[in-house]
């Protein structure tokens, strides 16, 4: 039997292990139910429970300082505020306040104090590596420099410069790209020996679209992206790239940009069909999730979720390239205890493909 860190490996290098990779994170409230109903005290014995093959690491003020943590608005590492805003059984942090939302000059941008590698907090990493040395670790430093420039700038008013502004976007986003690559060099340089996989979340879609054009994305994306993949190629690592939504038409980049992985695969989300994307993209992306959160989880019998399941990892777990998972990357709250158990087991036990 692979340990599984070989089992996710051998996925990310389309090879075909014992079973189909398992990952999983969820909303806090998900984790408090589930650790009630299973009887649980920790993370580590639900990811063990559930039979998870990853283990994710951030820095301890990935987002906030340890003091800002407890407060009702919070101010960010990055100059942004937002504010603990409560719904139907849980809260989630709303963004509040954007310290260029009402800037005219690039040189406003240059004013920022923006964090440096001395400011996020990795010292826990090799702790937790030696830890979980048997499982895939999964490596995060920040965000993707588009993503925070949506916080730092206001997405509405980042988007109106990608059409009227263009050499401000540039710059904000260089500069934030900048500040991002010193991050990942310093976590590589001084943490990386046991990281498998570095991670970055940088959001451009909505579940209809892109959010802006293929051409946008080649000017103010693809050249930090690629930068950054690069980085992470020279260290000996993987490349996982989280994408919400219909990103589709900007796949070609992505790939030519040398992503090696591609998350969550929202399946309801347009042009985001498994058999399309393993077609097109799977001799190139291993795919990371898949299992649709808004109707399947939510609404679906157990039935539903064991046959989407089964779906999923005989389309994108065919040739090995695929770590099954949520189709987004925290499940909600509105999920079924006996739907999200269904769906872990399914995982587990279903084995079309396995070497034997």
């Amino acid at each position: 039997m692979l340990s599984s860190k070989e089992r996710v490996l051998k996925a990310v290098n389309h090879e075909i292990g014992d079973r189909t990779p398992i990952t999983f994170d969820a909303e806090q409230e998900v984790y408090d139910m589930l650790y009630n109903k299973l009887n649980l005290n920790t993370k580590e014995e639900l990811l063990q429970h559930l039979h998870v093959d990853t283990r994710m690491i951030l820095p301890k003020n990935f987002l906030y300082p340890e003091e800002e943590m407890s407060k009702r608005v919070k101010q960010s590492i990055w100059g942004w505020k937002a504010e603990l805003t409560e719904y139907t059984g849980g809260a989630y942090d709303e963004l509040s306040w954007s310290p260029l939302a009402d800037s005219a000059d690039i040189a406003d941008i240059d004013e920022l104090d923006f964090p440096d590698s001395e400011d996020l907090d990795f010292s826990h990493y090799p702790r937790e590596i030696e830890k979980h040395s048997d499982k895939a670790i999964i490596g995060v430093f920040t965000w993707g420099a588009y993503f925070l420039a949506t916080h730092i700038r206001g997405l509405q008013q980042l988007l109106m410069d990608f059409a009227l502004n263009q050499e401000y976007a540039e710059h904000l986003i260089g500069r934030i790209a900048d500040r991002s690559c010193e991050i990942l060099d310093d976590m590589l340089e001084k943490y990386g020996d046991g990281i498998d996989i570095v991670y970055m979340a940088d959001d451009y879609c909505s579940q209809r679209s892109p959010l802006f054009s293929p051409q946008d994305f080649e000017r103010f994306v693809v050249p930090y992206l690629t930068r950054i993949v690069d980085k992470v190629h020279q260290a000996g690592k993987k490349f996982l790239l989280h994408v919400c939504g219909a990103v589709r038409p900007l796949l070609p980049h992505i790939v030519d940009a040398g992503v090696d992985m591609l998350e969550p695969i929202q399946t309801r989300a347009k042009g985001m069909n498994p058999e399309e994307l393993k077609r097109e993209f799977g001799d190139d992306l291993c795919f990371y999730g898949g299992l649709d959160l808004q109707q399947i989880l939510a609404d679906g019998s157990p039935d539903d979720v064991a046959n989407e399941t089964k779906r999923l990892i005989d389309i994108l777990g065919k040739n090995g390239g695929y770590v099954f998972g949520p189709g987004h990357t925290y499940i909600q709250i509105d999920a079924p205890f006996e739907n999200i158990m269904t769906m872990y087991r399914t995982a587990y036990n279903y084995r079309p493909h396995s070497q034997k």
